[in-house]
């Protein structure tokens, strides 16, 4: 196969893995196994909108709020539509908070209150704690975004500012029965930083999480310092915590992840991938340059002469330092990747995807890269758009961007990698003779040079 046949490849089991995740499908097969009708629905998240329709698809009338991004908000009778802005949030999702909150409060025990919840949530809905002004969440989501913490640590430190994160909208809705609907955006699926865990308890102690704040220098921040002294003085409401009541009455059932996305695009690729190894690879994680380094490293040391072929989802960083550039973590690894195999196999045939399952990565309208050992590749570019993390107009200009169309959902990233094997250049007009037999020259794409005797026929 060519490398733009093994692109075709990825692109397909990309598609598989959008359609495991699509949000309304999989809420409509949920809505059918829940006991009792919902009384009021709250869905927050990219993928809002679709789930919401689909509980209304299901026959429930309950009225409802809906907070999404601008792209996703879908209008739905009976229910109160928010737009809000992600990754930084904005006036909007203040609004949209306060009407979560009022709706959450004025539950009762004979209540049920469904819960939506998808990836962005933690953008979408701000609702920063007492003393917290909306200027310094988004002070403090910038500050988050470009530090290269991961997405546990960076949700641990939202939970501390917020009045809804880490279980507190659950707290305000008891003694009411909460069913949560969850479609995970981070790795690991742990409940907790999806949305940062409105219904969940916060299973990282406080002083972890004082002190990554230090660690990381956000005490620098004047309101950030504030806050920790109000916690520390006893004033501020704190997340709930594992064994807390409250959470006896809330029942949550994952409905869509990452791992079900990969699960669907393997079983899409694995019967045409013509005698081609699998390797396991790791998830997608830390600085997404270097990620892609260490993945490109371990494809190669594992080609051997047949190739091989992989699949790995999760959810990188990037550590802007003050960048302008224009991109995203799957575009900045679609680049490093690219870079690393010009050096480790420039003779090698191969193809790589890796895409958001959102369709958009970073604030472009790609939803990352796909890119082959066929494509134009200028070396010196690439260094540079790595350094400036400007790796869109780079990808536009190799004709290497992946665009699909919005999903309405964010279920991580997936990536998917198709290597050839060592390749063998048999060099006829150098042979020479010995012992009246013609020699061959066979050079490998790692550069050794093998002599051997031709069979006489």
């Amino acid at each position: 196969m060519t490398a733009a046949t093994w692109a075709d490849l990825a692109r397909r089991g990309f598609g598989a893995a959008l359609a495991a995740g699509h949000p309304g499908a999989v809420t409509l097969a949920a809505m059918a196994q829940l006991d009792t009708p919902p009384t009021a629905i709250i869905a927050v998240g990219k993928a809002a909108s679709s789930m919401a329709a689909a509980v209304r698809e299901a026959g429930c009338d309950a009225p409802g709020i809906i907070v999404t991004t601008d792209e996703s908000l879908v209008d739905i009778d009976g229910m109160t539509s928010f737009a809000s802005a992600h990754p930084v949030p904005d006036e909007r999702g203040l609004a949209a908070s306060a009407a979560v909150t009022g709706m959450a409060a004025s539950l009762g025990a004979e209540d049920h209150l469904l819960l939506l919840i998808s990836g962005g949530g933690s953008a979408l809905l701000p609702a920063p704690a007492e003393g917290v002004s909306l200027a310094d969440k988004q002070a403090l989501n910038e500050v988050l975004l470009a530090s290269g913490l991961d997405i546990h640590d960076m949700n641990a430190v939202r939970r501390l500012f917020s009045s809804l994160k880490g279980g507190r909208l659950a707290r305000l809705a008891a003694p009411a029965r909460i069913t949560q609907f969850l479609l995970s955006d981070v790795p690991g699926d742990r409940f907790e930083s999806i949305a940062s865990g409105p219904a969940i308890a916060d299973p990282v102690p406080l002083a972890d999480t004082l002190a990554l704040i230090r660690d990381s220098g956000l005490d620098r921040l004047g309101f950030v310092a504030t806050h920790l002294a109000r916690i520390s003085d006893g004033h501020a409401d704190l997340p709930v915590r594992p064994g807390d009541p409250v959470l006896a009455h809330v029942t949550s059932h994952l409905l869509a992840s990452n791992d079900l996305c990969r699960a669907a695009a393997r079983e899409a690729l694995a019967d045409d991938m013509d005698g081609l190894g699998e390797l396991a690879l790791p998830p997608l994680t830390g600085e997404a340059a270097d990620c892609a380094s260490l993945l490109a490293q371990r494809l190669v040391a594992a080609s051997g002469t047949a190739g091989v072929w992989g699949i790995s989802g999760g959810e990188t960083t990037v550590r802007l330092d003050g960048s302008s550039g224009v991109g995203g973590r799957a575009q900045e690894m679609g680049v490093a990747f690219a870079s690393a195999m010009r050096e480790l196999a420039p003779r090698r045939r191969w193809a790589a995807l890796i895409g958001g399952t959102d369709g958009r990565d970073g604030p472009t309208d790609a939803a990352g890269a796909i890119i082959t050992s066929e494509h134009e590749f200028d070396v010196n570019a690439a260094a540079a758009a790595l350094a400036a993390h400007d790796c869109h107009p780079f990808l536009e200009s190799c004709a290497a961007l992946l665009r699909v169309a919005p999903t309405g959902t964010n279920l991580g990233d997936i990536a998917i990698f198709i290597i050839g094997g060592k390749i063998v250049i048999w060099n006829i007009g150098d042979a020479v003779r010995q012992n009246g037999l013609p020699i061959i020259s066979i050079r490998w794409a790692t550069g050794q040079c093998v002599r051997k005797p031709v069979l006489a026929r």
